[in-house]
């Protein structure tokens, strides 16, 4: 498949794969490239802070949710996420 004619989903699965085999930055790659297709998908946004939080890149994971809320201020998993970081 030609990375130009893959869609926001296939990088989103992707990126969720590696996420789920604990390949983070390659995880935070795919949602990276997603990204591009659509800066402002929460759904995207959402998938890369924990990607971020979960290979301990903290400060990129606060931005990453504070983006996610700021397109979607009610997106209830991305402020549990920034929150708990908060009270660390």
């Amino acid at each position: 498949m030609n990375d130009e004619k893959k869609t926001l989903e296939d990088y989103l699965e992707k990126g969720k794969f590696y996420f789920l085999s604990e390949k983070y930055d390659l995880a935070i790659r795919e949602f990276k490239d997603a990204l591009k297709l659509d800066e402002k998908n929460t759904d995207v946004l959402y998938s890369l802070g924990i990607a971020y939080e979960s290979s301990n890149k903290l400060a990129d994971a606060r931005k990453t949710y504070l983006k996610t809320l700021e397109y979607d201020p009610n997106h209830k998993l991305a402020k549990e996420h920034l929150d708990k970081m908060i009270e660390k």
